[in-house]
């Protein structure tokens, strides 16, 4: 049981969420439409390590970035699927920042800012950062999976609605010293532009919190942070200046 990989079970509760049908059943179906063998998504599904190119597949097909899944999977995320960084003194956390008090019509510019600078290949793997395999490891690595690093209690608030903490407090949810409770996992969901119930669903913690003050372009500015996430320093420096002006 040790040995087991937890994506079997994260993708359970998942399909659970979406579904609310016999698993068995909705898994056959997600097989059929990513031409993966049945047996071999059973087999994860029951504990077994899924390999990288079942996890590219899956990735379209559930609606979720494959770099992420490889997270939810306990995985080292693949190079050609790396972000950037960890990137300093500049990270993703400052595209959040500068995005949360910007009219709509300045997002959709400063996303076609983003968009516009060019993405240099990542040639070293991304640290694994050594957190334990459970809800706060993950959680904090797929922020670390946006560039965004785990001091991120200010934006974790203001986006999601998230704890009134301090940054270490929100570090230390990686390695179990702080108690994940529903209210980080619904601002987490936020933050990486999940829906807070099927966040839920892979994390195992909840409920999702229904009445929170996230940010009302919470989906925009997790989009932000996504398309952010290949940008180096410097230019993601560049790029908040530039709106600036």
């Amino acid at each position: 049981m040790g040995d087991q990989s937890p994506f079997g079970l994260r993708l359970w509760r998942l399909l659970w969420q979406r579904h609310r049908v016999l698993v068995e059943y909705s898994a056959g179906m997600l097989a059929r439409t990513t031409d993966i063998s049945y047996p071999d998504l059973r087999e994860v599904l029951h504990g077994s390590t899924p390999n990288d190119e079942m996890l590219r597949r899956l990735g379209p097909a559930l609606g979720i970035h494959a770099a992420d899944l490889f997270v939810i999977a306990g995985l080292e995320v693949p190079i050609d699927l790396a972000p950037a960084g960890p990137t300093s003194p500049w990270d993703v956390r400052q595209i959040v920042r500068t995005a949360l008090t910007m009219s709509a019509g300045r997002r959709v510019e400063f996303g076609e800012l983003i968009q516009s600078l060019p993405v240099e290949p990542r040639t070293d793997p991304m640290p694994m950062f050594g957190y334990p395999d459970g809800p706060g490891g993950m959680l904090l690595r797929l922020v670390r999976n946006r560039n965004i690093r785990p001091w991120c209690a200010r934006i974790l608030h203001a986006v999601g609605d998230g704890p009134y903490v301090d940054d270490s407090t929100v570090a230390m949810l990686g390695s179990g010293r702080v108690v994940i409770t529903p209210q980080y996992v619904t601002a987490f969901a936020h933050l990486c532009g999940y829906a807070p119930e099927e966040m839920v669903a892979l994390v195992g913690v909840g409920p999702a919190i229904t009445s929170t003050r996230a940010h009302p372009a919470s989906a925009e500015i997790a989009a932000l942070a996504w398309n952010a996430r290949g940008l180096t320093s410097d230019q993601i420096e560049h790029a908040v200046e530039a709106v600036r002006r």
